[in-house]
């Protein structure tokens, strides 16, 4: 009992409610102890969930899909040859932005956008686009580079991220 009273005496805990939390715990075991505590974890947990929901709420729903064409990459495909630098499958979501940057000096297509030597060139990713599973590609050897539709992830997401807050805070402030 004397570690019970130091541990209430301790700065920041209020001595009267521990004692009695303790007390109860004794007495008649776990689930009374709990019963205080269920309305204060209840708002733990929903305002763990509605920090992740806004988190979650706040990703960005668009993104810009930056892809280099190296010089010398028609050369090298001209030889049979690959470019290490350049991804074989791109994950693409609706309304990304694909942005081209053509640094050969030959002109290069994937799909139907065609971007000239030295330039870049953007495009907006659309379901068909999206959903091509490959498209016509100039800089890579088999003339096709695949397309992975990704999509947002869903609010089934949240559940993992609002437990594991859940516990710290509720841990943290008992």
């Amino acid at each position: 009992m004397t570690e019970a009273i130091q541990a209430a005496n301790r700065p920041g805990l209020n001595s009267g409610r521990f004692l009695r939390l303790l007390s109860a715990m004794r007495l008649t075991g776990f689930a009374a102890f709990m019963r205080p505590m269920l309305p204060y974890l209840g708002g733990v947990a929903l305002f763990s969930w509605g920090m992740i929901l806004v988190a979650w709420v706040l990703l960005p729903q668009a993104r810009t899909v930056e892809l280099v064409i190296p010089d010398g990459t028609a050369s090298r495909i001209a030889l049979g040859e690959t470019v290490d630098t350049l991804p074989t499958n791109l994950l693409l979501r609706r309304g990304d932005t694909l942005l081209l940057i053509n640094e050969d000096i030959q002109p290069h297509r994937i799909g139907s956008v065609w971007v000239d030597p030295d330039m870049s060139t953007r495009t907006i990713v659309t379901k068909e686009f999206q959903n091509a599973g490959s498209l016509i590609c100039s800089f890579h050897p088999g003339g096709a580079i695949g397309v992975s539709p990704q999509s947002r992830p869903g609010l089934s997401s949240t559940i993992i991220p609002t437990l594991f807050l859940f516990f710290t805070l509720s841990l943290a402030t008992v």
